[in-house]
């Protein structure tokens, strides 16, 4: 993320809206008007700024007939431009820092492994949360593709269940309410 912030106070805040553009729609051709409502520049700037991403080989023009069109090149340079501009989005951190705010809830653990569209979580606190976090985890999904599962508990009922052997295998405490 420091890397992000350190690009944007170096360079035009337009060149890296329009790059981001091209980032997140790789396959898509733009017209240069299209290209410059879709990164909220104007026509002018976005024309110069598409001059000098062309030449520097990021992005191509594509002449159809009396038109052009511009579309990012995948290469090691976008790659790398990929790299520093990717915008890391981690769905796991997005549901701690909301369901951490709800009262009930003492601790938050990752049963197992997360996975890349899913994660099983052991919510230990009061039952009474389980509609506000079922709406975190259904926001969550929408929004990024990511699957939570979940389960409250009691903390009495979860050192029971672990004594148990229910809840063997790897745990990870997430995210623990101070006591005090």
């Amino acid at each position: 993320m420091a890397d992000i912030d350190i690009l944007k106070q170096l360079f035009d805040k337009k060149i890296l809206r329009i790059i981001d553009v091209f980032l997140q729609n790789r396959d898509k051709q733009f017209y240069l008007r299209e290209l410059g409502r879709a990164a909220n520049v104007s026509p002018a700037t976005t024309y110069r700024i598409v001059g000098k991403l062309v030449k520097a080989g990021i992005i191509e023009e594509i002449k159809i007939s009396k038109f052009k069109v511009y579309k990012i090149i995948v290469n090691e340079k976008t790659k790398g431009l990929t790299k520093l501009l990717k915008k890391e989005v981690n769905p796991l951190e997005i549901f701690v820092e909301k369901a951490k705010e709800l009262d009930g809830i003492d601790s938050i653990i990752l049963q197992g492994k997360k996975t890349n569209k899913s994660a099983n979580i052991l919510i230990i606190g009061k039952d009474d949360v389980s509609k506000k976090v079922d709406g975190i985890t259904s926001d969550i999904k929408q929004k990024h593709n990511f699957n939570i599962d979940f389960l409250i508990l009691s903390e009495q009922q979860f050192k029971q269940m672990t004594k148990l052997g229910v809840y063997s295998g790897e745990k990870r405490t997430l995210w623990e309410r101070i006591k005090g």
